[in-house]
């Protein structure tokens, strides 16, 4: 279970040196794996790692948190599209909803204890 973890997460890895994360969104088609896939992965990774690997502990949980900022390609088109438009609603709305997201992502780090800040 933990090598089929670790390779997702890897995997994943891989992807997010490729992208600029932010607020903007991500293509979901990008992900190697399922949302969840990853997401199960890295929570499998911090429940098992231990203590003093704090670098690794930080790496997986900002990936746990930037995994909010993947969004269905439509979504992404859209955020792309109207980036430039000052008060587009439904562009304010997906970026509000990935903001969400994310805050949702940390207070989930936060309740299995592993704390992290973004850069």
């Amino acid at each position: 279970m933990l090598a089929m973890a670790t390779k997702v997460v890897t995997d994943y890895g891989r992807v997010l040196a490729q992208v600029q994360p932010g607020l903007q969104g991500v293509p979901e088609s990008l992900l190697p794996h399922s949302r969840s896939q990853i997401r199960n992965a890295i929570v499998m990774l911090l429940q098992h790692l231990q203590p003093e690997h704090t670098v690794l502990r930080e790496s997986l949980a900002r990936g746990y948190v930037y995994l909010a900022q993947f969004v269905p390609d439509a979504e992404a088109t859209v955020l792309e599209k109207s980036a430039a438009v000052p008060g587009h609603l439904p562009t304010m709305r997906l970026m509000n909803r990935i903001k969400l997201d994310m805050e949702r992502a940390l207070e989930e780090l936060g309740a299995m204890g592993v704390h992290t800040v973004l850069k």
